[in-house]
């Protein structure tokens, strides 16, 4: 077809092309669908570079802080007024929970301050009464820590934590450090620290590493976890059904893994036969439809536009298209690290167990090999109470400090301070 005379002028063919659009609805309805297409992209491009699982990611402004920013000021704020305090903590005779942070001092950047202020700022008289707090200086010289000294640690910890071992234990750790030998030394380090949360008789134990940021208002959420796992797994008196609380995770893992691919490829094709059908169904009992949808526009339907939506669906990401709701949920798979684990008091002495047997794994590692050998559950608390700050590794490695750099909970930066302090406060 040629563009159209009139009056001895050609129609421009731009002018052309759109009347023969919208007088065809064939042609009209590719070009909405082009557009539709279009725009997803970019609404896609603009709502999920934070999702790790997503085509869109962008690694550039993924990583960007935006809540850490805040919460890493009024941790430092919590640290430096607590170097004023007249007296220490005075412990509470019967807390519910023991939290139990190890450090050991890092080649450049110290992260434990933040960590400490994170976790303490905001609790309320009550919650910090309910909390008994280890900090755990895990060296056999603790004056090689930079906060050896510091009055705050001396000040907020209810237990400032050395090792208390025999000779021939000591001379042992000590031959750790010397060789740097962190997976031995690092599995020993948290049974003892675990011992010694056990001790104090809490009903829970938190074990924290000592490069996060914790969330205003963690604790609460943290114990509203435990306390619906234990009713929804109650503990017989014998057996536990359950391993750990995941305080944080990274949604990374969390993609379209290749294990459960056979069940995406059914549920797309379950979702193109359903529609397939339908268009087939409704074309049968319109008579509108029957004029304006040949065999050849069903074709495209089918073949070209349901796959590539398909296609987008997934190119969006699984952080993006089926988000965790808040909440509890179990993650028995995919989950990582051991940024911080929440445990019940009868599974303690299992945990225990199993590291002074195990001294060749990492301690997240183990905690998966437990869990899958003992048939226990795992469970997470969406959104992540914790993020990752450690972009330098304690292990003093370029291999380490780059992974350390991609252990983060894109999620957690989405918080909104201002409503968290009213919460709290509320």
């Amino acid at each position: 077809m040629k563009p159209a005379i009139i009056l001895g002028r050609p129609i421009p063919y731009l002018t052309f092309a759109l009347q023969y659009i919208l007088a065809t609805p064939k042609a009209l309805a590719c070009v909405l669908f082009v557009l539709f297409y279009l725009v997803a992209i970019t609404y896609c491009r603009f709502n999920y570079f934070r999702d790790p699982t997503s085509a869109f990611f962008d690694p550039i402004s993924g990583y960007n802080k935006i809540y850490s920013l805040t919460r890493e000021q009024q941790a430092a704020s919590y640290i430096e007024d607590a170097n004023a305090l007249a007296q220490a903590h005075t412990p509470s005779a019967e807390p519910k929970l023991c939290l139990g942070v190890a450090t050991v001092s890092r080649p450049d950047k110290q992260y434990i301050r933040s960590t400490i202020g994170s976790l303490l700022d905001g609790l309320s008289v009550d919650e910090r009464r309910a909390v008994h707090f280890i900090l755990f200086i895990a060296h056999t010289d603790q004056h090689v820590h930079p906060i050896y000294g510091e009055k705050w640690s001396e000040k907020l910890p209810d237990t400032l934590l050395s090792y208390d071992v025999n000779h021939t234990e000591f001379l042992k750790i000590a031959k750790w450090e010397a060789e740097k030998d962190y997976r031995a030394k690092g599995l020993y380090d948290y049974s003892y620290l675990l011992q010694k949360c056990y001790d104090t008789g809490a009903s829970y134990v938190a074990m924290v590493e000592g490069d996060v940021l914790a969330v205003d208002g963690w604790y609460p959420r943290a114990m509203a976890a435990a306390e619906q796992v234990e009713d929804e797994s109650p503990w017989d008196g014998e057996n536990s059904s359950w391993l750990y609380i995941r305080m944080f995770y990274t949604e990374a893992y969390l993609g379209w893994n290749s294990e459960e691919w056979p069940k995406y490829l059914g549920w797309s094709f379950l979702a193109f036969l359903l529609i397939s059908v339908s268009l087939i169904g409704a074309r049968a009992c319109s008579p509108s439809l029957q004029r304006n949808m040949s065999n050849v526009s069903l074709v495209v339907i089918s073949l070209v536009c349901l796959p590539a939506c398909i296609l987008l669906y997934f190119f969006a990401g699984k952080i993006s298209m089926q988000p965790l709701t808040p909440g509890v949920h179990r993650m028995d798979n995919f989950g990582c690290c051991s940024q911080g684990f929440i445990f019940a008091r009868h599974t303690v002495p299992l945990v225990i167990n199993r590291i002074q047997h195990h001294t060749m794994d990492y301690i997240d590692m183990l905690m998966e090999a437990v869990a899958d050998g003992e048939g226990l559950a795992r469970w997470v608390v969406v959104p992540s109470l914790l993020q990752h700050i450690g972009g330098q590794s304690s292990k003093g490695d370029e291999i380490a400090d780059s992974r350390a750099k991609m252990i983060w909970n894109f999620g957690f930066e989405t918080y909104n301070a201002a409503k968290l302090k009213i919460s709290s406060s509320g």
